[in-house]
């Protein structure tokens, strides 16, 4: 049986809808061979709420909670500010788990970031980042045909989000690095806009991949009209079109019409039904690497495979603090 802890119990934990497969707690519990032991929250009414909805022990103290229940792969879905904290109390525990499965963002800059990739290797326990595109079937299909060219050659793409360059953009980065395995640079950072959290503005860039084709604006949008998370990918023979957060996803190709005009003409994805979320195959991938002892079916899923990710967030911290200094 592997063990899990769950620490911080918010929405993406499972504290609002039990059972909700998108979840932490969702995901562990439709596996037979994996049991919840225990939550931990800063606030300790809500970790009885989700103790009893999961049934498991509620606790505040972190060691003392690995100690009494030795969990095998401990969730890290804290608020944003304490994930390295946590993460870091996690790697130097003397009873620390096999695996930590660590929401986004990482960590606040890159010494922290650096430091966690230290303890990894130095406490030999692995840490899988929740970039859930990289864990959708659908995704991994729409990479592999980027990248025997079955769209074309990309021209733009345009990456629409809400609620912080480091919250939420940080999956548009990712989703891009991982599409198209190339890392960003930014160009111009082109419009800033204050969100619910105080240090993380929506940043909007111009920007290019480092070593392949094509242009990338990051635009923000207004989550007080509505929450909007959008990416397009215009090809020279194709259009791809993630929608409503990366769940529909559409595809359009060129064709000549009986005027002798090129249009985009809406085709069939040829996309497979997924039968798991994101966070099923995430947490079962995990979980398998637990318990058949396989460290290797992790990897594409580490902290060292979001370095890319994270060198392009940084970039952009950067850039807005000069603008902000001039």
């Amino acid at each position: 049986m592997i063990k899990s802890l769950i620490i911080g119990c918010g929405r993406i934990a499972g504290n609002n809808n039990a059972g909700n497969l998108d979840t932490h707690a969702g995901a562990y519990s439709n596996l037979e061979n994996v049991k919840i032991v225990g939550c931990i929250d800063q606030d300790y009414k809500k970790a009885i709420i989700f103790s009893k909805k999961y049934d498991c022990i509620p606790g505040k103290d972190i060691e003392l909670s690995l100690k009494k229940l030795t969990p095998d792969v401990v969730s890290v879905c804290s608020p944003d500010h304490t994930h390295y904290e946590i993460t870091k109390k996690i790697l130097n525990s003397s009873n620390p788990p096999k695996v930590i499965f660590l929401e986004k963002p990482i960590c606040q800059s890159k010494v922290e970031f650096e430091s966690l990739i230290d303890l990894s290797f130095k406490n030999k326990i692995d840490i899988v980042v929740n970039f859930t595109r990289r864990f959708d079937q659908n995704y991994k299909t729409i990479k592999d045909r980027i990248l025997n060219n079955y769209y074309g050659i990309l021209r733009n793409a345009y990456a629409t989000y809400y609620s912080g360059w480091e919250h939420n953009a940080v999956h548009h980065v990712d989703t891009l690095n991982f599409l198209f395995d190339e890392e960003i640079r930014l160009i111009d950072l082109v419009k800033i806009k204050d969100t619910k959290y105080k240090s993380d503005p929506s940043l909007g860039f111009n920007a290019e991949f480092y070593n392949s084709p094509g242009k990338i604006y990051f635009n923000t949008f207004d989550e007080e009209d509505y929450q909007l998370f959008d990416l397009e990918l215009q090809f020279d023979k194709s259009r791809v079109r993630f929608e409503d957060f990366g769940a529909r996803i559409v595809i359009e190709k060129l064709q000549v019409n009986s005027i002798g005009e090129k249009i985009m003409k809406l085709q069939s994805n040829d996309l497979k039904i997924k039968k798991e979320t994101p966070m099923q195959n995430a947490i079962s991938l995990i979980c398998e690497s637990i318990e058949k002892k396989q460290p290797k079916l992790i990897n594409g899923y580490r902290l060292t495979d979001s370095v890319k990710t994270m060198n392009t967030i940084w970039q952009g911290k950067k850039l807005h603090e000069k603008y902000r200094l001039n």
